[in-house]
């Protein structure tokens, strides 16, 4: 499975094209050094090779402290799969995450995702090291908490495919964990792919950027992965409501001395619990079709479906969050900021008053919108 690209827009990400031009450099510099008919031009490619190999043991991390970033930025020299598929993957997870830490927090956050991969390799499966792979499977875990419901075009053979972020990463952690646990058992894999990198840098990143959100450190949106969380667990909820009061619904009904259609049209018309049921069964049908119609890429339906939620379930918890995910759909899937605002404005100037999260967010969406009209 090979990611193609993903559904998130992202401003310039001078970190992301940093690294991948000083890999590309360092793996062409080091390549063609090595096979120059010179053998000087030959050993001081193999010289500075070996220079920033990460070689685990205590002794060569005290005295080769620059291994633990250096070998996150050399690739194998024999071919050009090794760098090459690293890029690709560092291009296409990499700069959503950089558009979200900013430039210099991408930078601290991608080297500390090397060390932290380093030393996991070290702890599983000691072996010397070479490949960003590990660093990119920190920003590739920070994707998966950051945007778990963007889409990622893959190449399935020879076919071209939509995933979620979020499922698609873990298809990687579970082909790497299957791969750990082959290697551990194999008592002649020791070297080749270094697995347990990997799997420390998937757990580095994601848990790293739920530890920032959770702290407000870095300002939560409607698509990271808390927003799922929380969404998934207003469900919940409101399933657990509709299931505990349903028994009494039906006995409350079955009570009345209704034996006509007209009698029976004349309690519904009066709201007996049994429309208020109807009602909530409503809204979790319409809320599971604009989340659908959102992930097929059907933006201006699933649009269209969160505003006409908003409107027909006002008193809904879900209400407010519909329709900010409506002025966020309208901004940065469908292009039109004046209807996002729109929506944005109503929420912020309803009565009674949205919660504060949600106050935030769409304030922070209404300055975004500014931004685009100014550019």
């Amino acid at each position: 499975m090979i990611p193609l690209g993903t559904d998130r827009i992202t401003r310039k990400t001078p970190t992301t094209i940093t690294i991948v031009v000083l890999n590309i450099a360092i793996f062409l510099l080091i390549s063609l050094g090595l096979n120059a008919q010179s053998t000087a031009t030959a050993s001081k490619a193999a010289e500075i090779e070996q220079f920033g190999v990460f070689y685990p043991g205590l002794q060569m991390v005290l005295t080769h402290p620059w291994t633990l970033v250096t070998y996150a930025f050399l690739h194998d020299p024999s071919g050009l799969s090794h760098v090459a598929f690293n890029m690709l993957f560092l291009w296409i997870f990499g700069r959503a995450v950089e558009d979200r830490l900013g430039s210099i927090w991408f930078a601290v956050f991608y080297i500390a995702g090397a060390i932290v991969a380093a030393l996991g390799q070290w702890l599983i499966s000691p072996a010397p090291m070479i490949g960003a792979s590990g660093a990119i499977a920190a920003a590739t875990g920070a994707f998966a908490a950051l945007c778990p419901r963007s889409r990622v075009r893959v190449l399935f053979f020879f076919t071209i495919i939509e995933i979620p972020g979020i499922v698609l990463v873990l298809i990687f952690v579970g082909l790497d964990l299957f791969g750990q646990l082959g290697q551990s058992v194999s008592s002649t894999s020791r070297g080749g792919i270094a697995y347990s990198a990997h799997l420390f840098g998937y757990a580095f990143g994601m848990l790293t950027m739920l530890a920032l959100l959770g702290s407000g450190i870095l300002k939560r949106t409607e698509f990271d992965l808390f927003f799922i969380m929380k969404q998934m667990k207003r469900r919940r909820e409101m399933r657990a409501a509709v299931n505990q009061s349903r028994s009494p619904w039906v006995k409350d009904v079955s009570t009345l001395s209704v034996t006509t259609p007209q009698a029976t049209a004349d309690v519904l018309r009066a709201g007996t619990p049994m429309r208020r049921q109807l009602s909530d069964a409503d809204a979790k049908r319409e809320l599971h079709d604009a989340g659908t119609r959102w992930s097929r890429g059907e933006f201006s339906a699933a649009a269209n479906a969160w505003e006409r939620f908003a409107q027909r379930f006002p008193s809904h918890p879900d209400s407010d969050g519909a329709l900010l995910l409506a002025a966020v759909t309208y901004a940065r899937k469908l292009n039109d900021p004046t209807r996002a605002r729109e929506l944005a404005q109503r929420l912020v100037d309803r009565v009674p008053a949205a919660t504060i999260e949600t106050l935030a967010q769409t304030k922070d969406l209404l300055k975004e919108i500014e931004g685009m009209k100014s550019q």
